[in-house]
């Protein structure tokens, strides 16, 4: 068995999802991904020859939270509005704690959906098109960052440089990659079956 040779290395912290990636390039062409939160412990390795080297950038969004903020602001505007309507002294003083405490937990939910949904740099599979590696946006500082992510595009081209197969024996590996994935739970069943009918497709 070849020896493991660190090349380099990235350590993320979100101290809003109480959460820890640690990245690590290993013998030119592997990555490890690390990730230690409060609930769950995950750990898996890729072969960088199935990134595709052109990252993606978006916001990972926190559908609960985004519910928690139109749910609380839908109940402040009903009361509020209850009371434009309704303006008598004793529902105004029933009502007036109500509408202060809802607008709080408007702002409340907000801010934690702020927090809940960081800007992320992914990398996907080459031909299924799945994201199988996901770094948070400018963490722990951009230079750092920027770097890392650099040496990723540059390591994934190299390596499916390298590797002198066919095509079609390329779109097997990475299948077989990706059902690993799945099983190991770092993929959803559903982002699989799609990363697999789009190789099929490409099969054709």
């Amino acid at each position: 068995m070849n020896e493991k040779t660190s090349n380099s290395s990235l350590l993320q912290e979100s101290s809003a999802r109480g959460e820890k990636r640690s990245f690590e390039i290993y013998n030119n062409k592997f990555i490890k991904v690390t990730t230690n939160s409060l609930i769950d412990n995950n750990s898996y390795h890729l072969n960088m020859s199935l990134l595709a080297p052109w990252p993606v950038r978006h916001r990972n969004i926190s559908w609960q939270w985004l519910l928690a903020v139109f749910y609380f602001s839908l109940t402040t505007l009903a009361y509020t509005v209850y009371l434009f309507y309704f303006q008598e002294s004793s529902k105004l003083e029933k009502l007036l704690p109500f509408i202060v405490v809802f607008l709080l937990l408007s702002l409340g939910s907000f801010l934690m959906f702020l927090y809940r949904s960081p800007n992320v740099t992914e990398f996907k599979s080459r031909y299924g098109n799945c994201v199988v590696l996901s770094l948070l946006y400018n963490n722990p500082t951009k230079k750092e960052f920027k770097d890392f992510i650099e040496e990723i595009k540059l390591r994934s081209l190299l390596a499916s440089q390298a590797v002198k197969i066919e095509k079609n024996k390329m779109l097997e590996i990475e299948m077989k990659e990706l059902k690993r994935l799945r099983n190991e739970g770092i993929i959803s069943h559903h982002h699989y079956a799609e990363a697999k009918a789009r190789i099929l497709q490409v099969r054709l």
